[in-house]
Formats: C-alpha cells, sequence, structure tokens
C-alpha cells in the first residue's frame, strides 16, 4: 500500500470515527421530551382550570349555595363557550396565593378581578383589561378636606391609610403619600375589612373604586365620605392573571376579550351587575 494510500484510508477511518461520535453526541438530545404549551394542554384537555378570589361583583360567591357569580364568572364561561371549551372552578384562594399557583400549576389563569401591579408584572403576565376602576380618597362619613388640599394633607405622619399589603392600596400609598403612616392589613384579608379600618377610627383614608365602597354601605349607611373629586386619583385595570412566558395562552385570552369588546357583548355582562352606574369605565372597540 502507498503512503498516498495509506493516507486516504486513515482520513477515511478518522472521518467515520468523528461521525460515530457525532450520531452518540446527537441522540440523546433528539429523544428528549419536550413541555408542551399551556395553550396546547388547554385545547387537547378541553377545559381552562380557574383560580379565583372573591371580590364584589367581579365574583362573587353565595355562602350558602357556594354558587359563584359575577362580571369575571360570566365572562369567562362566554370566551369558554366561543372557544368550545368548558370551565373548571378548580381553586379558591387568597390574594397572597394568586401566583404562587400559577406557578405550580395548580391552575391555568385567575378567573376573578386582579389590578395590574408592577409587584405581579414580576411574577406573572396579564390579559388585556376587561375595564377600568377610577380609585378614590374615602374618609369617614363627615370629613371636610377640600378637594384642592387633600395630596398636601394626605402626605404627612400623623395620617394613616388603611392598605392591603402587596395590593394597589399600598403601592398608590407609597407614590402619593410616602410620608404618611400605612395601616396595613395582609393580603388574606378582605376588602370590607380594609374599609371597616377607617369606620373603627384605626385609619384615617382608604382608597377604593366606588362600587365597592357603596356596596359596603348597603350595611353600614353613611360610613364614608368621598374626599376626591369626580376626577379620580387613579384609573386601576381589571384584568386576568396569567402564568408568566406562555405567549400562546395569553394571546387566546386576549383575542377572546377582543371579540366581546368588539360585539358589545362584554358591555351587556358589565351593564347586568354595575348596580351603581358609573362605577366602571368601560373599554371601548379599537383600544387593544
Amino acid at each position: 500500500m502507498s503512503d498516498l494510500t495509506r493516507t486516504i484510508a486513515f482520513a477515511a477511518l478518522m472521518m467515520g470515527g468523528l461521525a460515530l461520535v457525532k450520531i452518540e453526541y446527537a441522540s440523546p438530545s433528539s429523544s428528549a421530551q419536550v413541555k408542551p404549551s399551556l395553550y396546547d394542554e388547554v385545547l387537547k384537555r378541553g377545559s381552562i382550570r380557574c383560580g379565583y378570589t372573591p371580590y364584589s361583583v367581579g365574583l362573587q360567591k353565595d355562602p350558602n349555595t357556594k354558587i359563584i357569580s359575577g362580571i369575571y364568572v360570566d365572562v369567562i364561561n362566554s370566551i369558554a363557550k366561543n372557544l368550545e371549551l368548558k370551565v373548571e372552578w378548580v381553586e379558591e384562594v387568597g390574594w397572597g396565593q394568586q401566583v404562587e399557583g400559577l406557578k405550580l400549576h395548580r391552575y391555568d389563569m385567575i378567573c376573578s378581578p386582579v389590578s395590574l401591579t408592577m409587584t405581579r408584572a414580576r411574577a406573572a403576565d396579564f390579559s388585556i383589561p376587561l375595564y377600568y376602576s377610577p380609585v378614590h380618597i374615602w374618609g369617614k362619613n363627615g370629613v371636610t378636606q377640600a378637594d384642592a388640599q387633600w395630596k398636601t394633607h394626605l402626605n404627612a405622619p400623623t395620617i394613616k391609610i388603611a392598605t392591603l399589603d402587596g395590593e394597589q392600596t399600598q403601592t398608590l400609598a407609597k407614590s402619593f403619600f410616602p410620608q404618611a403612616q400605612q395601616i396595613a392589613l395582609p393580603q388574606s384579608a378582605s376588602f370590607a375589612e380594609l374599609l371597616t379600618q377607617v369606620t373603627s377610627g384605626k385609619a384615617d383614608y382608604v382608597f377604593a373604586e366606588p362600587f365597592a365602597v357603596f356596596e359596603y354601605m348597603e350595611t353600614n349607611p353613611k360610613s364614608f365620605t368621598r374626599v376626591t373629586s369626580d376626577e379620580p386619583m387613579a384609573v386601576v385595570p381589571n384584568i386576568f392573571l396569567l402564568p408568566a412566558q406562555e405567549v400562546a395562552f395569553q394571546r387566546l385570552i386576549d383575542n377572546s376579550l377582543r371579540y366581546l369588546i368588539n360585539t358589545g357583548e362584554l358591555n351587556l355582562i358589565i351593564d347586568k351587575y354595575e348596580t351603581y352606574p358609573g362605577s366602571y369605565v368601560r373599554v371601548k372597540p379599537g383600544d387593544f
């Protein structure tokens, strides 16, 4: 065998060996299992699994029958019907457990009112808004603080503001009134308990949407006075809370909401439950 022949044979042997090595290296990854997306899971299962936290007319639960109803219930039921899916109400959770349940895959989304906060934005995603809540400042009935003075008056160490840990009330207090004291309740507390902090005298003011206060005053008449004028201190979007990085599923929910907005069905659902007119700011076709 000539030197040239030996060289060619050696090269062929080496290339064959490399090919074998390459095949052995690539083989394990080719058999690796790819985790299906939540979008694929939901369509294959044929249902949306909902976690929820009762809050006012967004989602209310009858203490006797345990039947749930409200704006969000009608909306998710309509979305599921349009997508030929079912809704499973799998777990009632407190405000502080919502994101953790999404991470652990105990449910696919939170199907009750959630406001958009930056704390939640670090750990979850959101749908487009269903509607907006105007947030006003409320004090105990008889408070005489003039509208023009509230921004200065409330930002003082002597002022006590009722807040919920990690919620929009706490965020607004830090942003608008950093000098004021916060009388903070845990996320497990109900919004009615938050309002009671003012009526009991433990706090001076609270931030709330009109509907929540009017509903509270049904059983506690003349307990609150609105400090702010018709212009709210903030307008907060009410959204569905979704798992992080599930883009296809998020798009599915967003497009479903756009359909309800553009056909006018979402407004009809809100009309059904908005006992106090003007409590919510509606989303208009083309906003998203």
